[in-house]
């Protein structure tokens, strides 16, 4: 009963220590902040004239303020840590960008860490990439309708733009 007992506490503690050092990127991978598409379509919708894909949710577990952009071709919705940010770099987490006519990203020769074309929903084929310059940049690109669409983040993983990119596919055309 007694060794049953240590084994247990042992077990208890070693699962606490493995949760108290997991890095923070790891941590906020296990929430989502919704996204207020509602807010977000009302600045958007009669600015630009292509079909709007907006994810529900984006994985992390910070407070984003969702800034926008838009033409009649293109629109950019922010992910900003402040108000005002509008994607400046020490104040921005990522975006979700689209535009018309626009084209895939390519390698680039002494930026580009990771580049490999990706299945995402609804048979959705995209590419990833990850490349690195003054800080590092994941993004998943696809097309539809002939516009680009573009997720990005800074100091992003795969795993988090796919899933970003995967939300915006699934909840439609908005």
């Amino acid at each position: 009963m007694f060794n049953k007992l240590i084994a247990t506490s042992a077990l208890v503690l070693t699962m606490a220590a493995a949760n108290f050092y997991l890095p923070q990127n790891a941590i906020a991978q296990r929430s989502n902040t919704t996204v207020p598409t509602r807010q977000i379509l009302a600045k958007i919708k009669n600015k630009t004239q292509i079909p709007i894909f907006i994810p529900s949710s984006i994985p992390s577990s910070d407070r984003f303020y969702f800034n926008t952009q838009a033409t009649r071709n293109s629109y950019v919705v922010f992910f900003d840590y402040t108000p005002n940010c509008q994607g400046t770099t020490a104040c921005n987490m990522g975006a979700i960008d689209a535009e018309k006519g626009g084209q895939f990203i390519t390698p680039m020769q002494g930026t580009t860490r990771t580049f490999k074309h990706i299945q995402l929903a609804g048979r959705t084929r995209g590419i990833f990439h990850n490349g690195c310059g003054a800080y590092c940049t994941a993004s998943v690109e696809w097309q539809n309708q002939g516009v680009l669409y573009r997720v990005s983040i800074k100091n992003g993983r795969e795993a988090e733009t796919v899933q970003i990119a995967n939300s915006a596919i699934q909840a439609g055309r908005r």
